[in-house]
């Protein structure tokens, strides 16, 4: 009779709170959020008689969201900012200003390389940590490739809250790939299996 999944203690599910996004020049402590990728892929319907087939189409990955909180020290508002103005942004105060704007290049070489690791604890164990967790180790990553920021919020205020100020960003990318564990087997015994 198989084990339950809930009944075996060496089992552990991945949890959403252990995660790191790496960001060229970002302290990974600032980041309170992300998204993972996300791939839509189109459908061509072609008609014949009264039924409809479909053929899958191009795949377009979607941009993520990443949510920040903003500490004094280190100014993540500036930070933010900084990386705007990497990108090619000036703020059109004169002509010559005016002529500036954004590349590819720029863009992307402003965010480096973006990474979303998924946090799980060593195999084996290891030392506790506080709470009684254990070493953690990457245990799958996400690499977007070519990213580069195409909104960025700095928050809001309000007499009503004493919440932390969040910025929200939104990451364009052109392709992510994944690597885990269980990825290069899933690749090599997933493919044209029934």
């Amino acid at each position: 009779m198989a084990t339950s999944f809930w009944a075996d203690p060496v089992l552990e599910p991945k949890r959403q709170y252990r995660f790191r996004l790496l960001l060229k020049n970002n302290n990974a402590y600032t980041i309170k959020s992300v998204t993972n990728p996300t791939v839509a892929i189109s459908s061509t319907p072609h008609k014949f008689l009264n039924h409809t087939f479909y053929y899958p189409g191009r795949a377009e990955w979607q941009p993520i969201d990443v949510t920040f909180v903003d500490p004094q020290n280190p100014d993540q508002t500036a930070k933010l900012y900084a990386k705007l103005r990497a990108m090619g942004y000036r703020s059109p105060t004169s002509d010559a200003k005016a002529l500036f704007g954004f590349t590819k290049k720029q863009a992307t070489d402003t965010l480096g390389s973006v990474r979303i690791q998924t946090l799980g604890p060593k195999e084996g164990g290891g030392s506790a940590l506080a709470g009684g967790q254990g070493d953690l180790d990457v245990i799958g990553e996400w690499k977007l490739w070519n990213p580069f920021f195409t909104n960025i919020s700095w928050g809001n205020f309000s007499y009503d809250s004493e919440d932390l100020i969040e910025l929200s960003t939104t990451i364009q990318y052109d392709y992510a790939e994944y690597s885990g564990k269980g990825a290069a087997e899933e690749l090599t015994t997933g493919i044209n299996q029934d």
